[in-house]
């Protein structure tokens, strides 16, 4: 996904407002099966709000696109690509009070994967932008196509003095609305990690995307460079060396990455 893309991803879930989290989790088998688990969890007020609807285009019905029902998952399988399908659709609760759903996906072979994460708008996805995935051996390869690539609308100007006071001013006010609103997308090895070169590997686990937005909003000035940067001249692999340091996200900036599977 590039990163432009990512960022209207990000901006159309943080338009939602209250707590949610989305966890994307790709788990690898060395026979080159794999599963693909889709996990949204909603605060009371964000369950209430998809269950009042609130008509076409509302915030109600952005939240049925990301808690899918048999029919969205379905279509969601097709996206993902040749011989995936749908396992299960569970109701799932956190200990923090979340609710909502994960839905399991079977992929036959993990080289016919594409994957793009989840988003209200299936139909805006470009397949150049696809997370995509070779295994010869023991070494899966994961090749971001968009990682290199730049956002559509060239470079922005940096916020004046001005504007930034008012960003502040406005994040100060919502922080208390996003308490554990969190984003990720991983790659796990069923079997364990022999060695891999990405950038944030932990165990079994490679993150590709982290954003955590309880601690991003205590940054304003990163916060708001990163809702920009899809928009200027900045690929994800940019963004990645950007915000290496900056507490609540983590970005892969490597197009290909490799990992040793146990």
């Amino acid at each position: 996904m590039k990163l432009s893309r990512l960022i209207l991803v990000v901006a159309a879930v943080f338009s939602l407002a209250s707590c949610l989290e989305i966890k994307n989790t790709i788990i690898v088998n060395k026979d080159g099966t794999a599963t693909v688990e889709e996990t949204t969890l909603l605060g009371a007020q964000l369950a209430a709000m998809m269950a009042q609807g609130g008509g076409a285009g509302g915030p109600g019905e952005q939240l049925k696109g990301l808690v899918m029902d048999k029919a969205k998952a379905e279509e969601r399988a097709k996206q993902l690509g040749e011989g995936v399908t749908v396992k299960s659709i569970e109701e799932v609760k956190s200990p923090d009070g979340k609710s909502g759903n994960k839905v399991t996906f079977v992929v036959a072979d993990i080289r016919k994967l594409k994957f793009q994460p989840n988003s209200p708008d299936q139909k805006e996805k470009k397949a150049e932008e696809d997370m995509v995935f070779a295994l010869e051996g023991g070494t899966l390869t994961v090749t971001n196509n968009s990682a290199d690539k730049k956002g559509d609308k060239g470079d922005k100007p940096k916020k004046s003095a001005e504007e930034l006071a008012q960003m502040k001013a406005q994040v100060a006010m919502m922080k208390p609305m996003f308490a554990g609103m969190r984003v990720t997308i991983d790659v796990k090895a069923a079997g364990g990690i022999a060695s891999t070169d990405a950038a944030h590997a932990n165990g079994d686990t490679v993150t590709f995307l982290d954003l955590q937005f309880d601690k991003l909003l205590d940054n304003v000035e990163a916060f708001g460079e990163l809702m920009e940067s899809g928009d200027g001249g900045m690929t994800m692999a940019d963004a990645a060396k950007k915000f290496e340091k900056v507490e609540g996200i983590k970005l892969e900036g490597k197009k290909v990455v490799k990992i040793e599977l146990k």
